[in-house]
């Protein structure tokens, strides 16, 4: 997520009426700043290729392609944006859920609506912000953590800052698993078979990670939220496209461990 405060904000809808009501209600919204808009899939797919983006107004009902097939075209692509889907009915909320998307919204949209989901997704992006602007996205800050970790290769030393996540991995063609660790630059290392996740939870955690599957140990300074209905875990940018779900048992261990309700 960038550092600058200005949403940089599309608008994609197949009604230009619909397209302009919207420019007018978010110009009285302040830090928005609207970088364009179209109304069809050739002008979509080229407005989506703003790597500046920050946030999208995305109808669903869209000619050719829907808004969620262009949303997949898009992050396929890799890029990353959030999304407030816009449409005039009522039944996709469930879908919009699953797609991650920041909020749903049911034409005709009303300012006072607007102005609330827009003053969540600053809260939220401000939220994030101080989230990733931790040490290692610009030079580590103080001592680093180190940790020993034994890979297929030798042993590694490594600032437990910069780990995402364990994961289980297939080691070979038999289907035995071994465990991996994910860093926050995307380096994958391997570790030898005879780790488990028991072991990574006692020894290498610290308390900084909570398992999510009997094949995922995340950071917790990297997850923003877990959903009770969908078990989607997702991160904070730039890794919240990465797919995770906690299973039914581990997400009663978290409920329990942190008190929730």
């Amino acid at each position: 997520m960038k550092e600058s405060r200005t949403i940089k904000t599309a608008i994609i809808d197949d009604q230009q009426a619909y397209i302009e009501t919207l420019k007018d209600h978010l110009s009285l919204i302040p830090e928005i700043e609207i970088c364009g808009s179209a109304s069809n899939y050739k002008q979509a797919r080229k407005l989506l290729a703003n790597e500046d983006l920050d946030l999208v107004f995305l109808d669903v009902e869209m000619p050719r392609k829907t808004g969620f097939e262009l949303l997949k075209e898009a992050r396929t692509a890799g890029y990353k944006f959030s999304v407030i889907f816009c449409t005039a009915s009522d039944s996709y909320g469930i879908q919009a859920i699953r797609e991650s998307a920041f909020d749903y919204i049911v034409k005709p949209v009303r300012f006072e609506e607007l102005k609330e989901i827009m003053e969540r997704f600053k809260k939220q992006r401000s939220t994030n912000l101080k989230a990733v602007s931790i040490p290692m996205f610009h030079g580590f800050a103080g001592m680093p953590e180190i940790i020993v970790l034994p890979t297929c290769s030798g042993i590694q030393f490594i600032d437990i800052n910069r780990i995402l996540m364990f994961r289980s991995a297939k080691a070979n063609e038999l289907g035995k698993s071994s465990w991996e660790v994910m860093l926050t630059d995307e380096t994958i290392i391997r570790l030898t078979g005879e780790i488990s996740a028991q072991r990574i939870l006692n020894h290498y955690s610290k308390g900084r990670f909570i398992q999510l599957s009997q094949s995922c140990i995340v950071n917790l300074s990297f997850l923003n939220m877990v959903e009770y209905k969908t078990h989607q875990c997702i991160l904070v940018p730039p890794f919240d496209k990465i797919e995770l779900t906690v299973s039914r048992a581990h997400l009663s261990n978290l409920k329990d461990k942190f008190d929730a309700f």
